[in-house]
């Protein structure tokens, strides 16, 4: 892992929550992030519709398809450094005897936004309040415009079942990817939370390519604020503050340590 991005990740996860009243104000010129590390090098820009999920990944030139025979979806999409990434850890996996299956891949505001409504207009949430219904879909769900899927970096494999790899087949899964997703750049980020991270609960599927994913963890805490969720077009934005969504939640992950903020 380069210092660059160790920096960076280090920096991203250090960030403090706006408050609600802070409100970040884009240049209608350069709507570019551009994160400079310590030695004065630049990162990569990502545009605040990249980081917020307000884009179609099937039109932007950095996606590319995820071959049918690697995923059980129709035409989904990762940046073209993840998709090469995740392509020689499935070739080292299947070496090994692994059989990896993408199950979910990039969704962007409006795929992130149909997963959300669906479960705020479950029946088993009749006459809860808001904030309590929010909370209880960020168990597993993130909110539109806050979820790390919209950044092309992470990847949800073979099953969305912790259960499932706990043992046989999802137990090799599992033993594998700990042991050797993070040679191709891939970490866990929602672990069981032994780390003392607040945020989601355990996903042992949900893998994340931290070469892209920290800068661009970085460039979100450095141009999106608060209002850019509560402000946001779907139902419950408003409890994003009060769900302290940023600072839990976007930046509630379990890093290596080179990633860490020590004194966070």
């Amino acid at each position: 892992m380069s210092s660059l991005v160790a920096l960076v990740g280090t920096w991203a996860v250090g960030c403090s929550e706006p408050s609600a009243q802070e409100a970040v104000t884009a240049d209608p010129l350069v709507d570019l992030v551009s994160v400079v590390d310590h030695a004065g090098d630049s990162l990569p820009t990502f545009t605040r519709e990249e980081l917020l999920g307000r884009f179609d990944p099937a039109a932007h030139p950095d996606f590319r398809s995820v071959p049918a025979a690697w995923t059980d979806k129709e035409e989904i999409y990762l940046r073209a450094e993840v998709l090469e990434a995740y392509g020689r850890m499935k070739e080292a996996a299947q070496a090994d005897g692994i059989a990896l299956l993408v199950r979910s891949a990039t969704r962007n505001f409006d795929y992130q936004r149909g997963i959300w409504e669906r479960k705020w207009e479950r029946p088993q949430y009749m006459g809860w309040q808001a904030v309590d219904k929010a909370r209880d879909i960020l168990t597993y769900s993130a909110m539109p415009g806050a979820s790390r899927h919209h950044w092309g970096t992470d990847i949800d494999l073979n099953s969305f079942e912790n259960d499932w790899f706990e043992s046989g087949e999802g137990a090799a899964v599992y033993a594998w990817l700990t042991a050797h997703a993070g040679d191709y750049g891939f970490h866990q980020v929602y672990d069981d939370k032994s780390t003392g991270r607040a945020g989601y609960e355990l996903e042992r599927w949900h893998w994340s390519y931290l070469p892209i994913a920290g800068p661009m963890l970085a460039a979100f805490n450095a141009k999106v604020g608060l209002s850019d969720l509560t402000d946001a077009p779907f139902s419950g934005a408003e409890t994003a503050d009060s769900l302290r969504v940023l600072s839990d939640f976007v930046n509630g992950v379990d890093l290596p340590a080179a990633y860490r903020n020590t004194e966070r």
